[in-house]
């Protein structure tokens, strides 16, 4: 639970202090779209600032070379990514593990993807990030939740891996193991605590990072188990986290994402000048559908985007121009 709701405010109409103390590392995984991550890149950039950026190993790295900075890392090793596997949550622990290295001063790590685009100004996420210290940025709810597609199954059946060698044979397998093997024992996996699901998306503490690293280190079989989990990436952070002395301090996802629902639906809907309406709003809140039963709270990053949403982009950047520049006369006004 965060200030703002210890306190019974939401924010709203509240004027925002100019930057702040607050140093953010960004990690970023991404596949594709190299123009898009750089603006995105440079529209972040401010002082106590860094990118810390993991590239699918399946990707050539030449079209990412313009990115090179004082302020950006390139992760090493590489993983190769695949939608919905154990290796998202390997390549966010390399970023995690570089990141945490480079930055030990930094108070928050945001994790976005690379199609992902800040709503706000830098200066208005310092702020907002200054205002909530001690609150962690992690989308979580109870494993099963049915109305969102969540099933238990996700953890307690085995998901082979799409790739590999066992890649070929992915369904029959899968299908032999959850007919003759015994489910899988979850509570075991998780040293008796609760299943629970979220975003990817997150944005934690300094502190939070390094107690998700000390907890792999210290107690892998969370890990080993979640090679065979469906959505482990969705299920990982959130298991460390929830079930340990965070928890308390666990809010919600900045991260804005607009789910249509849909069989077989595994992306969120992409970005365009329909939305503008919504981001103009002085507080920007989450998407009604976005794949979660919580309320919808103030977010400051929205998903997706391409190298073809740069109309769009300058719109949103216009946007927070004028939100900031109506805060700043708020201000005035209010000290005279």
């Amino acid at each position: 639970m965060d200030r703002e709701q210890r306190s019974g405010t939401t924010g709203e109409g509240r004027s925002e202090p100019r930057g702040g103390n607050v140093r953010i590392a960004y990690l970023i995984l991404a596949h594709n779209n190299p123009t898009h991550l750089q603006r995105l890149t440079q529209r972040l950039q401010a002082p106590g600032i860094s990118f810390h950026i993991h590239i699918d190993a399946k990707v050539d790295l030449a079209p990412f070379a313009e990115l090179e900075s004082p302020s950006v890392q390139f992760c090493e090793p590489r993983v190769s990514c695949f939608w919905g596997d154990i290796s998202l949550v390997k390549a966010t622990l390399e970023l995690m593990r570089s990141a945490a290295a480079a930055r030990p001063d930094a108070d928050y790590f945001v994790l976005l993807s690379g199609a992902c685009y800040p709503l706000q100004t830098p200066e208005y996420i310092a702020a907002f990030l200054e205002r909530h210290r001690g609150t962690e940025f992690i989308e979580v709810y109870p494993l099963p939740n049915l109305q969102f597609g969540k099933t238990l199954e996700r953890i307690t059946h085995y998901w082979i891996r799409k790739v590999g060698p066992l890649g070929r044979y992915r369904w029959p397998l899968q299908h032999w193991m959850n007919r003759n093997l015994p489910v899988r024992n979850y509570q075991k996996a998780l040293r008796g605590g609760e299943a629970v699901t979220g975003s990817q998306w997150w944005c934690l503490s300094g502190e939070a990072v390094r107690y998700v690293l000390d907890y792999q280190a210290q107690y892998p079989a969370l890990y080993r188990f979640c090679k065979f989990v469906d959505c482990s990436d969705e299920f990982f952070f959130q298991a460390v986290l929830w079930n340990s002395r965070f928890r308390s301090a666990i809010s919600h996802s900045l991260t804005y994402t607009h789910w249509v629902p849909g069989p077989g639906k595994q992306s969120p809907e992409t970005i365009d000048a329909s939305y503008l309406a919504q981001f103009g709003q002085n507080v920007i809140l989450d998407a009604e559908e976005n794949n979660s039963p919580n309320e919808k709270r103030e977010v400051l990053f929205a998903r997706k985007f391409s190298d073809a949403s740069g109309p769009v982009l300058d719109q949103i950047d216009a946007l927070a121009a004028l939100r900031s520049a109506h805060r700043d006369e708020s201000e005035l006004t209010n000290q005279g």
